[in-house]
């Protein structure tokens, strides 16, 4: 088991490449993940997974995915910028 802080910026302070993760998984797998906790996890799993392939080669990753999509309300403005911009939808990764 490993646990690794995902805090970002803080509590409920999301950096456009979070909010672009979030979005990304959400196109591309209809999963739709919070800005405040989910989409942090995910997107510093992704970043270390992207950062390092060999270490996760051969592992089996299980997310657990917390709910708290009432944090999306927040993030109206910022989320749509993203939307309207286009975004680039995620990639399978390889490990």
């Amino acid at each position: 088991l490993r646990a690794v802080q995902s805090r970002g910026e803080g509590y409920a302070i999301s950096t456009t490449e979070e909010l672009q993760t979030t979005l990304s998984v959400g196109t591309a797998t209809g999963v739709v993940l919070d800005p405040v906790y989910s989409g942090k996890a995910v997107h510093n799993m992704l970043t270390e997974m992207r950062a390092d392939p060999a270490a996760w080669a051969g592992r089996r990753v299980l997310f657990i995915h917390t709910g708290g999509l009432l944090g999306m309300y927040d993030k109206v403005d910022q989320l749509q910028a993203l939307v309207e911009g286009g975004c680039s939808p995620v990639q399978r990764l390889e490990v």
